[in-house]
């Protein structure tokens, strides 16, 4: 690990997630709800758009940063990763078309429904189709700069900068130069930069295709293969990140999602440890693998298990002892969220500590393992919020949209 810079990479990964955290605090917390004003249903919009575009992405990238890690050392020897790359690249652009933008182009209306979404609302269909699929286009250049083991620049354009950024159009916005309805599209426009840092990076790190792919259909059958298993298997874990977000704005409506995310967002600094760690862990363990080296890759695990849980419970338990002091300075709407910030940070300790089981199964021969238990939670995270959500069920609103996943989880 010592030739790769490990260590270090992991601490300035981790410097890029806690300053996009300090950025996403002042945002979330002073800039938004000043730009925003009382127009809830605005902020909310935006929040399903990203929970959208968060989810839809990393499916259509089709398991192309796994199967980057896994075929890396196979196809360094036989000289083949330009092919690798364009191999890879084929199934996330058909998806998208065919499956995203044909739908938001000659559909929007089904779309919306399909969405969720109404009145003015129907119009955020076609950016959140560009979100998707820019969002895929990012895993995929951050898949591969995580191949070469070159996280930290990565790391730093989707989590600082663009914390940066979107802090900058709040100011924007409050302070009358960027109007409303005119948010979201600059939203979009701000992920298309983020694209164009991770894009000159790989270039920088000598990234080439070949649109031909790899000769033989027996390979390519088995790395597209292997990408729709990844896909399976994390697809499912991407839905439990994002269906509390989304199920509250259809079922409680958009007005209640700014409150939600900000109960969200208090909770994702236990997930700090765990997102610093997870693009430099899977390399090293692909590495291990690669090289036959199984102590190796048990030790990286087993050090994942035990921090992981660790700092994240005792960040958990910080931030419920500092409860009042953190009511105290959110706007008097945001206020008595504790227990939905409890039970999604439970959620997030509990994920981030089965971190290391789930790469090294994701990236061994039993890959296959992990789907049926990750499609289990979300088919019962789904009936679960609709039943502990609405007023008309259990009636437990955000705090049952957050117990539902942590249920889900563990």
């Amino acid at each position: 690990m010592a030739r790769h810079r490990a260590p270090v990479q992991a601490f300035r990964n981790f410097l890029s997630i806690l300053l996009g955290f300090g950025l996403g605090a002042a945002n979330n917390l002073v800039i938004l709800p000043w730009a925003f004003g009382d127009n809830l249903d605005s902020w909310g919009l935006v929040k399903v758009a990203a929970a959208w575009a968060a989810l839809l992405g990393p499916i259509l990238a089709f398991g192309a940063p796994s199967a980057m890690n896994r075929y890396k050392g196979t196809m360094s020897e036989k000289g083949t990763l330009s092919e690798l790359n364009g191999t890879l690249i084929w199934p996330p652009i058909f998806l998208y078309l065919v499956f995203i933008a044909l739908p938001a182009v000659f559909f929007p209306e089904g779309v919306a429904q399909l969405l969720g979404l109404e009145g003015a609302d129907r119009n955020a269909v076609r950016p959140i189709g560009l979100l998707a699929g820019i969002q895929a286009a990012q895993v995929y250049f951050a898949g591969f700069l995580s191949s070469r083991l070159k996280t930290a620049l990565a790391t730093f354009a989707r989590e600082f900068f663009f914390k940066f950024g979107y802090a900058a159009l709040g100011l924007a916005l409050g302070l009358g130069y960027l109007a409303e309805p005119a948010f979201l599209p600059a939203f979009v426009v701000l992920h298309v930069v983020v694209l164009a840092l991770l894009i000159a990076q790989s270039l920088a790190n000598r990234f080439q295709w070949s649109l031909k792919g790899l000769q033989g259909w027996k390979v390519r059958k088995e790395i597209w293969h292997y990408g729709g298993t990844m896909v399976l298997g994390s697809s499912a874990i991407i839905i439990l990140s994002q269906i509390d977000i989304i199920m509250v704005g259809r079922l409680l409506g958009l007005s209640v999602v700014p409150a939600f995310t900000i109960a969200v967002f208090i909770s994702t600094v236990t997930g700090i440890p765990q997102r610093a760690s997870a693009r430099l862990l899977q390399p090293l363990l692909a590495q291990a693998l690669h090289e036959n080296k199984g102590e190796e890759a048990w030790y990286l695990v087993d050090k994942a298990h035990r921090n992981l849980l660790l700092v994240g419970g005792w960040i958990l338990t910080c931030i419920w002892v500092s409860m009042p002091e953190i009511n105290r300075l959110l706007p008097a709407a945001f206020r008595g969220l504790d227990t939905v910030i409890l039970a999604t940070g439970l959620a997030r300790v509990l994920q981030g500590s089965a971190l290391g089981t789930n790469q090294l199964l994701g990236l061994s021969i039993h890959d296959k393992h992990t789907i049926g238990l990750n499609w289990m939670a979300v088919l019962l995270a789904v009936p679960l919020n609709l039943l502990l959500i609405p007023e008309t069920a259990v009636g437990w609103g955000m705090f049952g949209a957050a117990f539902a996943t942590l249920c889900a989880i563990s």
